[in-house]
């Protein structure tokens, strides 16, 4: 994954909600594997250049959307407000698009790395033989199981922002008052599917620490 390490003294003054959609986006592209290169440290017209042009790589959008072309000129707190808040909602439309979008081929690479075999095999329901076979395209990967893996990217995504890789993979581990005393691996169980209530309320809990949604699931 691409390191997203905005300096805190970077925290914008004005456009606050634009600034966070670009980041959301920034580090969904991260742990899809999409997104590749240096640490991203600054949100401005240079870092949604370099997401939008990795995610035409990889086929996940066409050219620049148009309705980002302000953005790509100016940087997030350049922005008058009204237009910023258009700006905003068509990255919040974008991420959207991401997060229907399960792209095993850059996925496992990341995923692999964060988790390691052995806890990605577990949460995704899959012998540790046939991970290494899918993650190295010599069999296609299931829909079920893509679909898992792009779930947990996202749920990455939202905690790469308040755990390195250790702290990620024991975050899997550790019961949660919120999920009734029980881990996210065990609330998840084994035959889950990312529209489960048990996907939900895990999802929902990773969401929070990137303030993309409620805790309520």
């Amino acid at each position: 994954m691409v390191p997203i390490q905005i300096h805190p003294n970077s925290a914008p003054l004005v456009n606050r909600r634009l600034h966070e959609r670009l980041l959301t986006l920034l580090a969904r592209a991260s742990a899809m594997g999409v997104l590749a290169g240096a640490a991203v440290t600054h949100l401005d017209a240079q870092a949604l250049q370099r997401v939008l042009s990795a995610l035409h790589k990889h086929g996940l959008i066409g050219a620049a959307p148009v309705a980002l072309a302000p953005l790509l000129k100016k940087g997030p707190a350049q922005l008058d407000a009204a237009t910023a808040e258009r700006m905003a909602d068509s990255l919040e439309q974008l991420v959207l698009v991401l997060e229907d979008s399960p792209a095993p081929a850059s996925e496992w690479a990341p995923m692999r790395a964060v988790l390691g075999d052995d806890a990605l095999g577990t949460l995704l329901g899959v012998a540790p033989a046939s991970l290494r076979r899918y993650a190295a395209a010599e069999r296609t990967t299931p829909q079920a199981v893509a679909e898992r893996l792009h779930w947990l990217a996202i749920v990455v995504s939202d905690l790469a922002g308040s755990y390195n890789d250790f702290g990620m993979r024991r975050w899997f581990e550790r019961p949660r008052t919120q999920l009734g005393g029980k881990s996210p691996r065990a609330l998840l169980g084994s035959q889950w599917t990312p529209d489960s209530k048990a996907a939900r309320q895990v999802r929902a809990l990773a969401a929070v620490l990137s303030g993309a949604q409620p805790l309520a699931a």
